[in-house]
């Protein structure tokens, strides 16, 4: 494909907007939580309820609308993603009841999932040489909504007004979105075929994704606590390692035109381990978590990117190993606070140096499959 033939500036202006408002509504989850057991009078635990019913939602909404490629046009399945998500926002925003509300993030959970995949290999596969730049780009899209989803939650005191208003701008672009119905369909008529060695690849792109982030995010502030800081410095520490992860993205964007995928991903996740290493030996854990951030970036624009150049028209296989992104963002963080609980919070950084060292042994399998 030509690097002219470049994909209409609505369409992806539309993306980039989506997934800053989608980045404000997943972070603005637990801000919420606090609200959510006043206004309906449950418990704490039942109020994190909301964060599971989201994740139900984006499998389901993930398989579902990025493999009926064959039957249902990409502008099509982006134009009912939006307006699921769009529409549950809403619903989520009125609803008068605990029942109702977690029915509507259910809801909205699936619009998510479908515009997850759907925009992520959109901008993998729609700009030649120049998509895992522009892939980088909007997911630092999507980490510019988390910075912006606990800011105005806290403003709003609350969660209501947030999807109303979030609810209202994903609906406005429903109609950009839908213009991108015919520019991929050429690309998606011939899968490649399911050898071992095209399995094998997708399985250790799937495992890399699946701890590439490892939780560090939703561990910091209490490996922090547990070496004496105040809770108000952890959760500053917190959002300074998002903002070195976004920012991290923005700076990996040009390299990822320039660099082959291992001479990024390799020095980024043996940095990465040292780091933790140093966080394991209390030197600077603050700083060093942020630097962790800063090299996990590019991982998952960079992994995804270079997926769709090794395994070209692989729509329904890209699906899966993007899922084993979005699996691992639930069960990894799971697995690490249950290592947290068994040996402490001490063993935190040991625990994601392994998932970092998990995740470069699956770039080494990678490579060496595409050599063979």
């Amino acid at each position: 494909m030509s690097d002219r033939d470049t994909p209409a500036r609505a369409v992806t202006a539309a993306g980039f907007a989506v997934f800053v408002l989608l980045g404000v509504v997943i972070a603005s989850y637990g801000p919420s939580i606090p609200h959510i057991t006043h206004r309906f009078h449950v418990s704490v635990s039942v109020a994190g309820l909301i964060v599971s019913a989201n994740f139900l939602g984006e499998i389901i909404g993930l398989l579902s609308m990025g493999l009926t490629h064959a039957r249902w046009r990409l502008g099509r399945r982006l134009a009912f993603g939006t307006t699921l998500f769009g529409v549950g926002l809403l619903a989520a925003a009125a609803a008068p009841s605990w029942p109702l509300l977690l029915l509507a993030v259910f809801a909205l959970g699936i619009g998510a999932g479908g515009l997850v995949v759907l925009i992520n290999l959109y901008y993998a596969t729609r700009f030649g040489r120049r998509s895992p730049a522009m892939l980088s780009l909007v997911n630092t899209a999507y980490g510019t909504g988390n910075f912006i989803g606990p800011a105005v939650v806290a403003l709003t005191s609350g969660y209501s007004i947030v999807f109303a208003v979030v609810g209202v701008g994903v609906l406005g672009c429903v109609v950009f979105l839908g213009r991108a119905e015919d520019e991929v369909v050429a690309r998606e008529l011939v899968p490649p075929p399911l050898s071992r060695r095209t399995l094998g690849l997708v399985l250790a792109f799937a495992l890399l994704l699946l701890v590439y982030e490892a939780g560090v995010g939703t561990w910091e502030a209490t490996d922090l606590l547990t070496r004496g800081s105040s809770a108000q410095f952890a959760a500053a520490a917190t959002s300074f390692f998002w903002g070195a992860f976004t920012v991290g993205r923005v700076l990996t964007a040009p390299l990822a035109v320039r660099w082959s995928p291992q001479r990024i991903l390799v020095p980024a996740f043996i940095i990465s381990t040292l780091l933790l290493l140093g966080i394991r030996a209390a030197i600077a854990p603050p700083l060093l978590f942020a630097l962790v951030g800063l090299c996990a970036a590019p991982i998952f624009p960079v992994a995804v990117s270079w997926m769709t150049r090794v395994i070209p028209n692989a729509t329904t296989l890209t699906t899966y190993a993007i899922l084993g992104a979005v699996i691992g963002s639930a069960l990894v963080p799971a697995a690490l606070g249950g290592l947290i609980g068994l040996a402490g919070a001490s063993q935190l950084p040991l625990g994601v140096a392994a998932c970092a060292l998990a995740s470069l042994g699956m770039v080494g399998v990678i490579s060496l499959r595409l050599r063979s």
